[in-house]
Formats: structure tokens, C-alpha cells, sequence
């Protein structure tokens, strides 16, 4: 994994009071946010964009994986909305899977 962007959380000094970032994966990309917790990173989604302030990291197009419960097949579940962080999170640029593409 590449780690594409780091977030430091709400209020995060290192972005301005006027600055807002949009960030876009690349064709045959997508974007995995982690929040680390202790030593362990934990995924809370995946994105094709997002809008980054100061004060906020809004996920867009965001989903998550789901599996049968044999683990055999997978596929994307949307999140009823789009996906609003306040907390710092790392966001990584992956290959997209076929998994990604199919929603069950």
C-alpha cells in the first residue's frame, strides 16, 4: 500500500483556515481509509474521492466489504451516506479489485 494522505484530525494545523484539497484516485484506484489505533490499523472504508479542510475529511462514493460468510465471495456494500471524519486517519491509494466493482 502507498500511503497517499494523512490526515491529522479536526483542527489539524498543518492545512489553513481557507484551504480545502480534493483528492481523486487515479483510474484503477481507489482510496482505503485507515484509523490507527495503538500499533493496529483499522480500515473504516473505502472511497473513490474526498474533500479535505481544516476541520473535516468528507468521504466520497464511500464502501465497504462484505463476504459470504464461507469468505468464498465478496463484494462492495455503499454506506447509506457519504462519510464525514473528524479524527485522524491515513488514506492509502490501492489497486481496485473485482470485488470493488460488484455490489451484491
Amino acid at each position: 500500500m502507498k500511503q497517499f494522505f494523512e490526515y491529522g484530525g479536526r483542527g489539524d494545523r498543518e492545512i489553513s483556515d481557507d484551504s480545502l484539497f480534493q483528492l481523486d484516485s487515479d483510474a484503477g484506484g481507489v482510496f482505503l481509509i485507515t484509523q490507527k489505533v495503538g500499533k493496529v490499523e483499522f480500515i473504516l472504508a473505502y472511497c473513490r474521492s474526498a474533500i479535505v479542510g481544516r476541520w473535516g475529511c468528507y468521504c466520497l462514493g464511500t464502501f465497504r466489504r462484505s463476504s459470504s460468510l464461507d469468505l468464498r465471495r465478496s463484494w462492495a456494500v455503499l454506506m447509506e451516506s457519504e462519510l464525514m471524519i473528524f479524527h485522524a486517519v491515513t488514506v492509502y491509494l490501492v489497486p481496485e479489485e473485482e470485488w470493488m466493482r460488484s455490489s451484491n
